[in-house]
């Protein structure tokens, strides 16, 4: 899942999305480029896995990845997630979108929806529910994937 992006795209990227203030260090950068590299979230341990098969990285502590992340989440970087089907959060960039997932059932691989449904679903929530204001959503799609069928 490694993304082939040259070092000096890195610094454009990381810059236009680090917050104002918010300490660059390595280990964050090697998190940060391994959530931008991926195409679904990911978890702490998957993170950590990412970080300890690359070789030319440094050891890290898996309780350093924690850190990380939740300085991300605190810093708006990240979103974190729970999805029903996971037992442990799962993080991806915070890149001024939101995605929903189809969720294999057999394999728990993730698949991006294209487009967020809500629009059609806070419809039907605002007629059947006039007094209710919705001020946020998680969707989860389970299935079979081509594969698993």
């Amino acid at each position: 899942m490694n993304c082939k992006i040259h070092h000096e795209h890195y610094d454009e990227i990381i810059d236009k999305f680090w917050p104002e203030g918010f300490k660059k260090t390595k280990q964050r950068i090697d998190i940060f480029k391994i959530l931008h590299a991926s195409e679904t979230p990911l978890s702490a341990a998957e993170i950590y896995n990412q970080l300890l098969a690359d070789t030319s990285k440094e050891q890290y502590a898996f309780s350093t990845i924690y850190r990380t992340l939740l300085a991300f989440e605190k810093a708006g970087i990240v979103t974190k997630s729970v999805l029903s089907t996971e037992d442990n959060a799962i993080y991806e960039l915070s890149l001024g979108t939101h995605k929903h997932y189809a969720i294999c059932l057999s394999c728990h691989k993730k698949f991006p929806i294209k487009a967020c449904p809500m629009h059609i679903i806070s419809e039907e929530v605002n007629q059947t529910l006039p007094d209710f204001r919705i001020t946020g959503h998680q969707l989860e799609v389970y299935g079979y994937c081509r594969d698993c069928q």
